[in-house]
């Protein structure tokens, strides 16, 4: 790197970055006159305020451009530095063949050039109007009532997009018209499909994001349609709509830059691939949900007009069927992003069907396990909520899954136990159980009698007690030694039994007590081994 070459690199663009400041200073100073001039000529209310108030914008839009400006040709002054460019000969060069060659052409040229700038400009402030109408009428709309804030973000990602665009679009046109070195073309046009992509990738997300809101919005407020209210019932899937449109719009983004920049190369392939595998997820979330609110739908819709049982069976199925659902989704999902990969998935399949026969002839208790788990749901043994007697347990059944089962007995212990341990089942939740309560009755009273009294006082007390559903009844069970031992029967609600027997206890004892019955005392006799008595 020769000191020749610095020193020439280093005032010619120190002269265009001074140029650039000089003209800038110029540009903005003259353009608060000429607005004055113009606004007083077509007799504008309060012009001066007016005046003074365009000419601060095209003062801060003059200081944005001009420091742009500045950055690329101190960067431009670094590259061709770097790369040992003189750019003494090659300015010479372009000065002798344009400007000493037609100095009539240059001018014209350098009009053009302004004019492509104020038509830029002019544009720009026509967009501008446009869009703040654009957003002033969804703002007078019903439905983007609630969103002012979603609006004035749009608004802002809307002007910083045209402004941005319209200057990329003017400097090329600029380009077009004065064409400047071929590495400085290709440089602008990397420039402008790397801001466009990604500006128009931010607008385009939170329209998305406004349309998602809004759309669940109005869904929510048609609670009453019969297709709306599906929609609304997927409100929960907002947030993962929102994050996989901004992952599409951004991947999108970028495809299209790496496919502009270098059409056909890796990576916008890459970035296609990105972008079915981005929709294929998304779709198999979706799926997911509206095959389970569909199978809520099919199977609990109007739960009165079935029975409780049925109901019970039905909300038994559902969790089953949603699981059923959802891994043969994440099944297909997974083997249809691998194709999008490239890999062959037949050996896979394969390989998934020999491993499935392996794991089937070695975990035979598994396998036995989910096969009666299958025939207990759907022969509706037992439901969720009965209470159950199995083997040794009894309790309320919490759970009935493919390969479990679910049982918390009365002291709060839960009981995990596998399907195909199920032998014996003693469901008391079916129809109706009995309440049993026994006593004794001495030999002296009148058994009849005294059970005839009993009855007519449970009786009086059954309407109080909703859970017996018919009159006990009274079985002489055995003639003891201690008395006649009796026995009450009462068809009681299932599941109440223990409840049921707890109240016919008190009002027999009531009852019993009121007649004057005592309960027959029993007679223990001691015997001791020891010396006899003197």
């Amino acid at each position: 790197m020769s000191a020749t070459m610095l020193l020439n690199n280093a005032l010619i663009f120190g002269a265009a970055l001074l140029l650039v400041i000089v003209a800038s200073l110029i540009v903005s100073r003259q353009s608060g006159r000429l607005l004055r001039v113009a606004l007083r000529f077509v007799r504008a209310p309060d012009h001066e305020a007016l005046a003074a108030n365009l000419a601060s914008r095209v003062s801060r839009a003059i200081v944005v451009v001009a420091t742009v400006a500045a950055i690329a040709l101190i960067c431009a002054g670094v590259s061709v530095t770097m790369y040992e460019i003189d750019c003494g000969p090659q300015l010479w060069y372009w000065a002798e063949a344009s400007l000493l060659r037609d100095p009539m052409a240059v001018v014209w040229l350098v009009l053009k050039l302004l004019g492509v700038v104020a038509g830029a400009f002019v544009v720009y402030r026509f967009l501008r109007l446009v869009a703040h109408y654009l957003i002033a009428g969804l703002r007078r709309n019903a439905a983007f009532v609630h969103h002012d804030a979603q609006l004035a973000t749009l608004l802002a990602r809307l002007l910083v997009t045209l402004r941005w665009g319209i200057a990329l679009a003017a400097a090329n046109v600029c380009f077009a018209l004065a064409p400047p070195p071929e590495p400085v073309v290709r440089a602008l046009e990397t420039v402008t499909i790397v801001a466009l992509g990604v500006l128009i990738a931010r607008t385009m997300i939170v329209i998305a994001h406004l349309a998602v809101d809004v759309v669940f919005q109005f869904a929510r407020g048609r609670e009453g349609h019969r297709t709306l209210r599906y929609v609304g019932r997927l409100e929960h899937l907002a947030g993962i709509t929102k994050r996989t449109l901004d992952y599409f719009f951004f991947v999108g983004a970028a495809t299209w830059i790496f496919d502009q920049i270098n059409p056909g190369g890796r990576l916008s392939e890459f970035g296609l691939i990105g972008i079915r595998i981005i929709a294929l997820v998304y779709a198999g979330r979706v799926l997911i949900e509206v095959f389970e609110l569909f199978v809520r739908e099919l199977l609990l819709a109007d739960p009165e007009k079935r029975s409780e049982a049925e109901n019970q069976q039905r909300l038994t199925l559902v969790p089953v069927a949603s699981s059923i659902l959802r891994y043969a989704i994440y099944f297909c999902m997974t083997v249809m992003a691998l194709q999008e990969l490239g890999v062959d998935t037949s050996p896979i399949l394969a390989g998934a069907g020999l491993l499935g026969l392996a794991v089937g002839l070695g975990a035979q208790a598994f396998v036995g396990d989910v096969v009666s788990g299958f025939f207990i749901l759907f022969e509706g043994l037992f439901l969720v909520g009965d209470r159950v007697t199995v083997g040794d347990v009894v309790g309320n059944v919490e759970e009935i899954g493919v390969r479990v089962l679910k049982i918390r007995d009365e002291a709060g212990v839960l009981h995990c136990i596998p399907n195909g341990e199920v032998r014996s089942i003693a469901n008391h939740a079916r129809l109706y159980v009995n309440a049993l309560v026994e006593f004794r009755l001495p030999y002296a009273v009148d058994v009849n009698g005294v059970i005839a009294g009993l009855k007519a006082h449970l009786t009086e007390f059954r309407p109080r007690c909703p859970d017996i559903l018919d009159d006990p009844e009274f079985v002489v069970q055995d003639l003891q030694d201690t008395g006649v031992l009796v026995r009450c029967v009462a068809r009681v609600k299932p599941g109440r039994d223990d409840a049921t027997c707890e109240l016919l206890r008190a009002e027999l004892l009531t009852a019993l007590v009121a007649a004057g019955v005592a309960p027959q005392a029993s007679h223990v006799v001691v015997l001791h081994n020891g010396p006899a008595p003197r």
